[in-house]
């Protein structure tokens, strides 16, 4: 009979076990009610005599005659729990299914899932007795439970299985758990039990429950067994007598997660020079594009995240783990480049168009993949909205969630395509809302969170498109770059006739822009004149447009608050090489030393340029001439101007009873006060620092009056002369050779004196 025949027979609409070719030994008695574990039975069994004669005939004898004269009966005492009450049988493992195969190429998954189911069918039937002496003392049935958890098919690749594949995969999946309830189950009736300790430790002697077993069982069957799960999961994170190992378990499956999230980034998007290459269940990245690659990759990352997901909700000390090995502050950033990554390294591949059954598993993947990412990331946001309300009243360790909450935010800012997606998922200014209940929470913060999500086009497209289609965020989900809303032409607003006629000037469309903004002072300037330029400038409909929020769609990509930028000044138009007669060159030389150009360009830089000496450096610049300086007064509002006082304007000097100050001779003594009219009047109380100009021309006039000069047609110590050429007198050489004998032999001023006089008038700092 062929196999697809024998499979017709199979009836696999009945998930009941069929009798087996087995022969059990209905040996138990427990008549004091004893644990499994302390009971000892009676073994009897018979064995060929030594002394059994060769010429029987066993033709005529009845079988008992023939047991009682060939065969002698042996027995012994030994507990319950013993390999020796196993029957001899074979047992077969899970045949797991390739989904990067076709399906011809699985159909060793029809055959030998057969003899599991077989197997499994062997545990059912067993009673109490012998069913923990298998699963105690038969290694092949450990290995047996072991083949299905390690590649089990998860509840989002069922679709992919077709007809008899999946009713195989049904009925494992039924019986399987089936058994798994039966190891959970210690007492089945009042004779028939073990202690709970003893069963647990048992279990997990021969491997059959840890913590990896444990979170894939919870993964695979918390969608349809809810109860299996809770009890499997309570019996193992409540036993206390081994907490120390059970955390270090967890910590080691948090490192192991981190570390293969580290991976499968640098697998997919390179690997950085320094970095420690550890090998996980995938491959190198293929030099040639291999489709099936890119599914191992987009499946393991798939089921990392979904067993992360299960441990974060079925163990809540878990996540405090990954807060501290911050987990979750890395997960935005391989979120968006390996994703992003993959996108691009698909793009518009000619295999996806060839082998499209698997491209669309991969394709599916990467958007659960995505969803579970988020979900994983919002448990951390949970957890902290849920501490913060357990925790009213104690503000300070309320601080420290919040601030674990803000955190987890703000880090996942930096990747705008995380953060949107997020929050098309679960809103953050709802959870803003839920701690500002709750705790006083720094408001600026919250709002900058909301308003840099608001702003990011990313955040606008998924809303568009959600708004438009309706669909759940898996279906969002389903491009990572949604595709562009195909947006209905709408009726251009008609012009008046005298838009028709000439458009709005600059000063026009300032004012329209003034009175929009100070009706809506929220919105920039730069975004009114968009919505003026959509409106052929109309202030009445941008106006209904703002209030009725029905602006364009293409103007919700522009931020609101957005300034205007004004045009840039438009190049000149570059004239042509040759306007006229061509220059005549006869060789390229010619041509490349050309320096018209360049001289053209110099001229007209050097006649924008005015020499004059007035313009000049003077440290000794006299300002008494200039015009009054107007300066603003700043707590004026109306911004007016007014004339400072010049004192060193002659107009302006009005006061005439200041008299000079006290002056000193060249040993540091008051020389006599110089008062005339004529100096008195232009001398004035307001002369803080008074123009050296006339100081100077004081002190020459009061020389001058004290030591009067001979009018001779040569003075006496005359050391200037005739000029160079024309012959010098002989008083002339003679004050030269006197005034070269004694230079320097003396101070020519009172140092001290001097620069006490000018630091007195303000003429050096003091």
């Amino acid at each position: 009979m062929d196999l697809v025949n024998s499979f017709k027979e199979l009836d696999l609409s009945k998930n009941d076990t069929k009798e087996l070719m087995y022969t059990y030994l209905d040996v138990f008695k427990n008549p004091n009610n004893l644990p499994i574990n302390q009971i000892h039975l009676e073994r009897n069994w018979y064995e060929l005599r030594k002394d059994a004669p060769i010429d029987l005939d066993v033709s005529e004898l009845s079988d008992q005659e023939i047991k009682k004269r060939l065969c002698e009966r042996k027995s012994e005492i030994i507990p319950a729990l013993d390999k020796r009450w196993i029957p001899k049988n074979i047992l077969y493992k899970y045949e797991p299914y390739v989904f990067t195969l076709s399906k011809e190429e699985n159909l060793t998954f029809i055959t030998n899932n057969l003899q599991f189911i077989d197997s499994l069918d062997y545990l059912l039937n067993c009673n109490y007795h012998q069913f923990w002496c298998t699963i105690l003392f038969e290694p092949s049935a450990i290995m047996v439970l072991r083949s299905f958890i390690l590649h089990p098919i998860p509840w989002y690749q069922t679709v992919y299985l077709e007809e008899e594949y999946a009713d195989i995969y049904k009925i494992v999946f039924n019986k399987f758990l089936t058994v798994y309830k039966r190891l959970l189950t210690f007492k089945e009736s009042q004779i028939e039990f073990m202690s709970e300790e003893y069963g647990f430790k048992k279990l997990i002697e021969r491997k059959l429950i840890n913590l990896p077993i444990v979170i894939s069982l919870a993964f695979i069957y918390k969608n349809c067994n809810l109860d299996f799960v809770n009890k499997l999961t309570n019996l193992y994170f409540n036993d206390t007598s081994q907490l120390d190992f059970q955390i270090r378990e967890v910590e080691e499956m948090v490192n192991q997660t981190l570390l293969v999230l580290e991976m499968i980034g640098g697998h997919v998007c390179g690997f950085d020079e320094d970095a420690v290459v550890v090998p996980v269940s995938i491959k190198e990245r293929p030099k040639v594009f291999s489709l099936s690659w890119v599914y191992s990759v987009v499946n393991y990352l798939l089921n990392t995240l979904s067993l992360l997901n299960t441990l974060l909700q079925f163990y809540k000390p878990a996540i405090e783990i990954c807060l501290n090995k911050e987990l979750p502050y890395r997960m935005p950033y391989i979120y968006v480049h390996v994703y992003r990554e993959l996108y691009e390294m698909l793009g518009v591949r000619e295999e996806l168009k060839i082998q499209k059954e698997l491209s669309n598993k991969v394709f599916d993947e990467i958007n659960l993949g995505r969803s579970e990412f988020i979900d994983v990331y919002h448990v951390f946001i949970s957890h902290c909205l849920d501490k913060t309300l357990e925790t009213i009243g104690n503000t300070k360790q309320q601080e420290v969630i919040v601030e674990t909450y803000l955190k987890l935010l703000t880090t996942a800012l930096e990747d705008d395509y995380f953060i949107c997606d997020y929050n098309m998922k679960y809103n953050v200014a709802s959870q803003n809302e839920i701690i500002e209940s709750c705790f006083p929470l720094d408001t600026t913060r919250t709002e900058f969170i909301v308003s840099c999500i608001n702003k990011f086009p990313r955040h606008k497209r998924l809303q568009q498109l959600s708004e438009l289609k309706r669909q759940t965020i898996e279906d969002v989900f389903k491009e990572f770059k949604p595709p562009e809303i195909e947006e209905e032409e709408e009726e251009e607003p008609q012009a008046s006739s005298s838009q028709l006629t000439m458009g709005p000037g600059e000063h026009e469309i300032e004012n329209m822009i003034k009175d929009i903004t100070e009706m809506f002072p929220h919105l920039g300037d730069g975004f009114v004149l968009q919505c003026l330029e959509a409106y052929n400038y109309n202030s009445a409909d941008v106006t209904n447009a703002i209030l009725e929020e029905n602006l364009p769609p293409h103007l919700y990509d522009i931020p609101f608050d957005s300034i205007r930028i004004p045009p840039e000044p438009e190049p000149e138009k570059p004239s042509l090489a040759y306007t006229g007669k061509k220059p005549d060159y006869d060789d390229a030389l010619k041509l490349l030393n050309d320096k018209r150009d360049m001289e053209k360009l110099k001229t007209f830089v050097l006649d924008g340029i005015q020499y004059s000496n007035d313009y000049l450096y003077d440290d000794e610049y006299d300002d008494r001439f200039d015009d009054d300086v107007p300066i603003k007064v700043a707590d004026n509002p109306i911004e007016e101007e007014i004339l400072t006082f010049n004192p060193n304007h002659e107009d302006l000097a009005s006061d005439t009873s200041y008299s000079s100050d006290d002056e000193y001779d060249d040993n540091g003594k008051p020389l006599n006060k110089l008062k005339s009219n004529e100096t008195t009047n232009n001398r004035s109380k307001m002369n803080f620092c008074e123009d050296p100009a006339q100081i100077r021309e004081r002190r020459e006039a009061r020389f001058r009056s004290k030591n009067p000069q001979p009018q001779t047609s040569q003075k006496k110590g005359d050391v200037i002369g005739k000029p160079k050429g024309q012959g010098q007198e002989q008083n002339v050489q003679k004050a030269r050779d006197k005034k070269n004998v004694n230079k320097s032999s003396r101070a020519n001023h009172n140092r001290k004196g001097g620069a006490q006089w000018k630091r007195n008038r303000g003429m050096i700092p003091s």
